[in-house]
């Protein structure tokens, strides 16, 4: 991620070509896949690829032309509609008065009901940051609390607080959010289910599945793009 940097203006990030990507807002990953965006007041630090390569997008809106926004970082739901729309002001220039008036109708096709928690908290504390960073970079990596104790040399106990005062999760409960997390790019990548449970540290495609469940009420073949998706 690119240093976090300020706009004035509201962002809503989204994924274009219904894939993968992510934004980081004051240490929170959230990772934005096919019909869901992420709302950003204006003035709130965040971290956003810019490659351009990235399917990720971001429509700036104007804070007095939303006065019905919301007051802090808030997943949004973008449909395809939606989607081609703000395509349409992502991608080509129109005088100030119509863009105002095209973002207000976006902006009433917004809605902020609930969507699955894709965020994920990421450790500063430099007792856990390289715990974090290996399993980001490995999610199959399946050392213990008590492994990882030895490995820094600092007390399992230690370790525990600092994930929950860290994270408000326990190291157990952070690992699997990373897990997903992964799982839900690996997804949006098309690679299909079975890979993607071994892939993150699960045995069974079926295990996989079921924790992929739980958490986000949904299957992860949902996640697929829709070319490669089954029933």
């Amino acid at each position: 991620m690119p240093e976090p940097h300020v706009h004035r203006e509201h962002t809503v990030f989204w994924a274009r070509r219904g894939v993968h990507a992510e934004v980081e807002v004051e240490g929170v990953r959230h990772a934005l896949v096919p019909e869901r965006g992420l709302f950003v007041p204006g003035g709130t630090a965040h971290a956003a690829s810019r490659a351009a390569t990235t399917p990720l997008a971001a429509t700036f809106v104007h804070p007095w032309a939303w006065q019905e926004a919301p007051a802090e970082v808030t997943p949004v739901l973008v449909n395809e509609a939606l989607r081609a729309l703000l395509t349409h002001l992502h991608d080509r220039g129109m005088p100030k008065g119509q863009r105002i008036r095209a973002q207000r109708v976006c902006l009433e096709m917004i809605s902020v009901e609930p969507a699955p928690n894709l965020a994920l908290a990421i450790p500063r504390d430099p007792r856990i940051a390289p715990v974090a960073r290996a399993i980001l970079s490995d999610p199959a990596d399946d050392r213990s609390l008590e492994d990882w104790a030895y490995l820094t040399s600092v007390s399992g106990r230690t370790l525990v607080r600092a994930f929950r005062a860290e994270t408000g999760m326990t190291f157990t409960e952070w690992r699997t959010a990373a897990r997903m997390s992964a799982a839900i790019r690996l997804l949006g990548e098309g690679v299909p289910v079975g890979g993607v449970a071994r892939r993150v540290g699960y045995a069974t495609t079926s295990a996989f599945s079921a924790a992929f469940h739980r958490m986000f009420g949904r299957p992860p073949h949902q996640f697929l793009p829709a070319a490669d998706a089954v029933a």
